[in-house]
């Protein structure tokens, strides 16, 4: 059987420490009473298929079900007020109900339509797992996403939770197909309405997107997650377990300031209770006004510890430029932050930017807020750092 992916694992643990939000949404009451609302709006705008009238359809859900180890009731519909090509899947009380949207059956064959059928059991597979605690997990972030207060860390871990979902049930596709071809094509003709697609051709247009910008994530794209998904089963399909690392870049890749997931937000704000920490060491930096300014960074200011700068410095090099501006006007703020120490702060921010791959950006801020040529910066470092020194000689 196919294992949840890490992130699913890891936004699953994030929610189930949400202790009110997740007793909310794991009670069975209100878990039966949201899906039988839904299973009632299902019927009333819906044709429901009919086993002996379609047969094909039917048998196709079987050979899946015992391809995918599932032994539940499943039902197949046809919405009614529905024009785009679609397939979705609604699992309540042991019975799977599968609802097929314009003219997706029409338009696919009979591999691409084992592969739809089978993309949307395998939704259930991946439900059972955990326990059952990442279906509880997957409609919290469906009710976060689909809040009007929504935050966008909150919609990026949404988005990216979404996908890695739908990486799953491709997977589990391509078990029972045993072929990526029917699953990149029932994908394309979905999205494009087109009756006939080559999928080869398909994945080397993604493959040449990501070799011609291999930080490409998945926005800034024309729907970006087919590119993705596209990908992602042929590299699994070529390389197995190997293209996980190679998957999860593309999906994640290095993001930037605006496009933090909850997890990434919780990182960057690992980094900036440590180089908070970092500049309070020293005795004469530990001033009311930089203990305050701290305190607005991460609350109460923890132990002041020695912190390793080699493995800060190595999480710094791998963030994303815009992090390390909001960085370097982390530094900024404490070199500026108490007139009285003049410019012996700017020096220690010097120093540590130096030590912490945040030179260009502490460089850019400080060039940026005192409207400074570079040659100007450049004196004004020299100048600071060699005050810092010798603040550093006479305290040794």
């Amino acid at each position: 059987m196919l294992s949840a992916l890490p992130y699913h694992c890891i936004a699953t643990q994030y929610f189930k420490e949400q202790q009110a939000v997740w007793q909310f949404f794991s009670d069975q009451v209100h878990k039966t009473e949201q899906l039988q609302e839904f299973k009632t709006d299902l019927l009333k705008n819906t044709y429901k298929f009919d086993p002996v009238t379609h047969a094909s359809l039917f048998e196709k859900v079987e050979k899946a079900k015992e391809k995918l180890g599932l032994s539940i009731s499943v039902h197949l519909y046809q919405a009614q007020h529905a024009d785009e090509p679609n397939a979705a899947i609604v699992y309540l009380n042991e019975e799977a109900h599968i609802v097929f949207s314009g003219s997706i059956i029409q338009l696919l064959n009979n591999e691409e339509q084992l592969a739809i059928i089978s993309h949307e059991l395998s939704h259930v597979q991946l439900y059972r797992q955990l326990d059952g605690d990442l279906e509880t997990a997957d409609r919290i972030i469906t009710a976060l996403n689909n809040h009007s207060g929504c935050t966008t860390a909150q919609y990026e871990t949404a988005r990216l939770f979404k996908l890695y979902t739908e990486i799953y049930c491709d997977r589990g596709a391509y078990h029972v197909t045993g072929d990526y071809k029917p699953i990149i094509s029932s994908l394309v003709k979905i999205a494009t309405g087109l009756q006939t697609v080559n999928p080869d051709s398909y994945v080397k247009q993604a493959e040449d997107i990501y070799s011609a910008a291999p930080g490409t994530r998945t926005t800034g794209i024309t729907h970006p997650e087919n590119f993705i998904r596209a990908r992602a089963i042929w590299l699994w399909h070529s390389k197995g377990h190997e293209s996980e690392n190679t998957i999860q870049e593309m999906i994640e890749g290095n993001t930037g300031l605006e496009e933090l997931d909850l997890f990434k937000q919780q990182h960057i704000s690992r980094i900036t209770r440590h180089l908070v920490r970092l500049l309070l060491i020293p005795s004469w930096m530990q001033t009311p006004q930089h203990i305050a300014l701290a305190k607005q960074y991460q609350g109460a200011p923890e132990h002041i510890e020695a912190i390793s700068r080699t493995a800060l410095s190595a999480s710094i090099t791998l963030l994303h430029p815009s992090v390390k501006e909001y960085l370097g006007y982390v530094l900024y703020d404490f070199a500026t932050a108490d007139k009285m120490l003049e410019d012996l702060p700017l020096g220690y921010s010097f120093h540590l930017a130096n030590e912490l791959s945040l030179q260009d950006a502490f460089f850019q801020a400080v060039k940026r807020e005192r409207k400074l040529t570079d040659k100007k910066v450049s004196t004004l470092q020299k100048n600071c750092l060699a005050g810092y020194q010798q603040q550093q000689t006479q305290t040794a």
